[in-house]
């Protein structure tokens, strides 16, 4: 009669969802490095033609870019699930709300990435996309991402502050996160293209962050 095999727990299984998703991500950056393409610039307006010409010229990177963010959505998604469960169960606020926000942010994170890539498959079919299709993808990024701010800052004030590590995760949920959301918006154009260049250092840090707490955090009491 074989044994039954225990259930991982929610905590030890958001620690294994985070190295994956830190994974995929390592993976984004280094094709960004090799390719030169990059999703950010395709984020924001240009004038239709110049869109064209930057899709094509980055078309083949695009793709495999795009190809990582759908597994990258789908584990961040699924790690904060774990992550969610694990706080309800040592009774922390908050959780619910976040995975409420984040979930929307995985959402309109896979309505962004297949709007770009129908407006390079429009323009290799040589249909210019036009104004309004760009301004609609600028607003869906820029939504997308005020939508993980919310999620973020709710994640950080769920997580306990009773430790060192627990503090810093918080404080670079929340402070760090309404900082670089501020700075992002408000800053002029050169900018923001180089603090957005950056955002996988920001979300390294907080996958890091938060395997450190959760591999020194306690299981829930039973």
């Amino acid at each position: 009669m074989s044994e039954r095999v225990p259930e991982m727990s929610m905590r030890k299984l958001s620690i294994l969802l985070a190295g994956f998703t830190m994974g995929v991500l390592v993976l984004m950056v280094i094709t960004g490095m090799i390719t030169g393409a990059t999703q950010e610039k395709h984020e924001h307006f240009m004038f239709p033609e110049q869109y064209a010409v930057s899709l094509l010229g980055e078309a083949k990177g695009l793709r495999i870019l795009m190809a990582l963010d759908i597994a990258f959505l789908i584990l961040y998604t699924a790690f904060f699930a774990a992550f969610t469960k694990y706080l309800r169960a040592i009774g922390r606020p908050f959780a619910v709300l976040g995975f409420g926000a984040m979930l929307a942010t995985a959402i309109l994170d896979i309505i962004e990435d297949h709007h770009i890539i129908s407006m390079l498959e429009s323009v290799e079919h040589r249909v210019l996309p036009s104004a309004a299709m760009i301004q609609l993808q600028a607003a869906e990024s820029a939504v997308k991402f005020s939508m993980s701010f919310l999620a973020l800052v709710f994640y950080g004030l769920a997580v306990p502050r009773n430790t060192k590590l627990g503090l810093a995760l918080c404080l670079f949920l929340t402070v760090g996160t309404l900082v670089s959301g501020v700075l992002g918006y408000a800053a002029p154009p050169d900018m923001q293209a180089k603090l957005e260049s950056g955002r996988w250092v920001g979300f390294f840090i907080g996958f890091a962050l938060s395997i450190a707490w959760l591999r020194s955090a306690p299981e829930p009491a039973e």
